[in-house]
């Protein structure tokens, strides 16, 4: 069985990175000055017992009198503790040597040669109940000189080190610790404060949002906390569109409702005595369940809009406009003129292209007067494919020119209930484009309406 082990924090992780980091340093420079200490007191040592062994050759000792003269008179380098052995054919003369001390055949001499000595590496022995000694033998004619210098105080000053690169370790941790600490305190603080404001600005997601209070520094907050206002910005917009959304369909599907319940009212107490009201309050009825239907499929077709997921496919917008005015022109009374340029293709979905050009159509034909054409026009550059449906109406204010698109939107609010419509068909046009890869805008057109122009870039 597994434990859920506690998220870090960002001021933890900063100071266990920084802790391990001091360490990995102190220790690293302790062991290169450890190895560097110690091979240059081996390299002392072992020069100094050359030096010394090379004084005993020279030295051409014979007997117990040159041995003694050997001994007053020469001049040892070595610090270290020492055993000297001169075997010759008269005898053999030991001697010890501490600093500047020698004593011939002392008991420790006696006591020294009589131990087991185990070799280890070179001249690296063992010397049990003395310690550790580096062992040299040489011989010079008859006679046969052996040396054996102490690691002892190699070996102590070696402990001394370590022990106080341990303390140097275990300070520097420690002090390394603290000032992480601070760092990462200094260093977390901006989070800390941006998590607060985004946990204080979540806890009501069903209101605008306020925008967060954004540190200067670091510059990697400070751009995580003008992403996260942008972010904001959005939802407050999205919201509001929903909030609008919301209203504006509650208040068009109340329009038709209440109309249909109140000449249902009306002929369930007039009916039976004035029964010339039921066929025009059917009618009324039938025409308003028109409209709160198409209302319904217009929220529906924006809906699916909004999650259409398609596969575009070569399509030849030239022919489908040709056909499409075909069958367009007899269902209104405004000329409809061409200007279609041929061999045109565009990437797009062929269902959904439809849809935008009769969608455009009808815009143009409830705002246009019906003795002025309306003209459909497909043309290209170098660059892109355009697709125009101009009116002759009387066209859009520049300010309102994107709102259009804004869902139940009305250019002209006190005529709203006079052309027929939700305001919901340049809503999924925009949606429809989009879908299609390409752009909608709206210029004006000469001498007065609106040209509402589809683009594709070609690539």
């Amino acid at each position: 069985m597994t434990t859920n082990q506690p998220t870090p924090t960002y001021e933890q992780l900063i100071n266990r990175a920084i802790r391990r980091l001091m360490l990995t340093i102190t220790l690293m420079v302790s062991i290169v000055t450890l190895l560097i200490v110690g091979a240059q007191q081996t390299l002392n040592t072992t020069r100094e017992a050359h030096d010394l062994m090379s004084s005993l050759n020279q030295a051409n000792i014979k007997d117990v009198p040159s041995f003694i003269h050997w001994n007053n008179t020469t001049t040892r380098n070595t610090k270290q503790p020492a055993f000297i052995r001169v075997t010759t054919k008269k005898a053999t003369l030991t001697t010890a040597t501490k600093t500047k001390q020698t004593i011939l055949t002392t008991p420790s001499s006696k006591a020294f040669f009589t131990k087991r000595q185990t070799k280890i590496c070179g001249p690296l022995v063992y010397v049990r109940g003395f310690g550790f000694f580096f062992s040299y033998t040489q011989k010079s004619g008859q006679n046969t000189y052996q040396l054996w210098v102490s690691l002892r105080r190699l070996i102590n000053s070696l402990l001394i080190l370590i022990c106080l690169m341990v303390l140097v370790t275990l300070w520097a941790v420690t002090v390394g610790t603290w000032w992480a600490h601070r760092l990462a305190t200094r260093l977390s603080a901006p989070t800390i404060a941006l998590l607060h404001e985004t946990q204080y600005t979540s806890n009501n997601p069903d209101r605008d949002q306020p925008t967060l209070k954004v540190p200067d520094s670091p510059r990697e907050i400070n751009d995580l906390g003008q992403a996260f206002n942008v972010l904001l910005v959005a939802q407050n917009e999205r919201l509001q569109h929903e909030r609008q959304f919301i209203s504006d369909a509650s208040h068009e599907l109340r329009t038709p409702i209440a109309a249909i319940r109140g000449n249902l009212s009306l002929i369930r107490r007039r009916g039976d005595a004035h029964p010339e009201v039921i066929p025009e309050s059917l009618k009324f009825i039938d025409e308003e369940s028109l409209r709160m239907q198409h209302l319904i499929e217009n929220l529906l077709h924006l809906s699916r809009a909004d999650r259409a997921k398609l596969e575009l496919t070569d399509q030849d917008l030239s022919f489908l406009l040709l056909q499409l005015s075909e069958h367009y022109q007899p269902s209104i009374d405004q000329p409809l003129k061409l200007a279609i340029d041929p061999n045109i293709h565009v990437a797009g979905n062929a269902e959904m292209l439809q849809q935008i050009v009769v969608a455009l159509l009808d815009n143009a034909h409830k705002y246009s007067p019906h003795d002025q054409p309306i003209t459909l026009s497909l043309s290209q550059t170098e660059t892109q494919v355009n697709l125009a449906v101009a009116d002759l109406g009387e066209g859009i204010p520049d300010d309102q020119k994107q709102a259009v698109f804004q869902r139940f939107y009305r250019v002209d609010q006190s005529r709203s209930q006079e052309i027929e419509g939700s305001g919901l068909g340049l809503a999924i046009v925009q949606q429809l484009v989009a879908l299609n890869n390409a752009k909608i805008t709206i210029t004006n057109n000469q001498p007065r309406g609106s040209i509402f122009t589809v683009s594709w870039d070609k690539a």
